[in-house]
């Protein structure tokens, strides 16, 4: 393992503890999980324990990666409380509603008119591919090949849905790791991803809690505009914002 990608994974779990992601609301209260449905248990270098989900609670992550699409969670867990109110955590529910009703339901998490439409054909995959049915993974690339499903969404979903370990990337990764300067901020996602599963045993439970954890941080400190004070990375930042 990368010492540099432990050494900040370490860090930052240490400052701020397990983020429990993806919180599933469907398994609240139930071993592991607290009263919104994130874990309370840290997630250690190398513990290879093993998390199994059932197939609705597979399917809540999948709709929660497309509606965090360029929102906050916040948001997400304001139109995931909808849908749950209306029993629409079922791949039948979200088929048989109209479209413009399920767009109203998850109008909190914004772009809800676009976001209602990528819900449908996400679930008409996941459906049409027995994926409800049976154990298979989505593949990547078929994910991918649906409309309004990036890398980031794709990744999100095989991560967390199906214990895939492929890293997430996203504008905080890129962030955080260009001001840290092991990024120069050109690479592609694939490159950056690929640093990541490369420097680290590929335990997807960390690279959960790492892309949590990386999230948090951003809001904390690594902002837009730094807040570089009392920062845990200082000693390993180049500050090259």
């Amino acid at each position: 393992m990368n010492k540099i990608f432990v050494q900040i994974y370490k860090k930052l779990l240490e400052e701020y503890g397990s983020q429990g992601w993806w919180p599933v609301y469907s398994l609240r209260n139930t071993e592991y999980r607290d009263g919104r449905g994130y874990y309370y248990d840290h997630v250690q270098l190398e513990s290879h324990r093993k998390l199994t989900l059932g197939k609705l609670s597979e399917f809540e992550i999948a709709i929660g990666a497309v509606l965090t699409q360029n929102t906050a969670w916040t948001n997400v867990e304001k139109a995931l409380g909808n849908l749950i109110k209306q029993n629409l955590i079922d791949p039948k529910g979200i088929m048989d509603i109209d479209q413009e009703k399920l767009a109203d339901l998850i109008r909190p998490s914004g772009y809800y008119n676009q976001k209602a439409e990528k819900i449908k054909i996400l679930t008409h995959f996941l459906l049409t591919g027995g994926y409800f049915q049976n154990k298979n993974i989505p593949a990547r690339e078929d994910l991918l090949a649906l409309w309004g499903i990036g890398e980031e969404t794709a990744d999100s979903i095989l991560l967390y849905a199906y214990n895939v370990p492929l890293f997430v990337v996203d504008a905080y990764t890129k962030r955080i790791f260009k001001r840290l300067g092991i990024l120069e901020g050109k690479e592609k996602y694939k490159e950056i991803a690929g640093l990541f599963t490369d420097s680290l045993e590929r335990d997807y439970l960390v690279f959960q809690e790492y892309h949590a954890l990386m999230v948090q941080h951003a809001k904390e400190h690594c902002r837009k505009k730094p807040i570089c004070k009392a920062c845990v990375l200082n000693n390993l930042c180049k500050k090259n914002i």
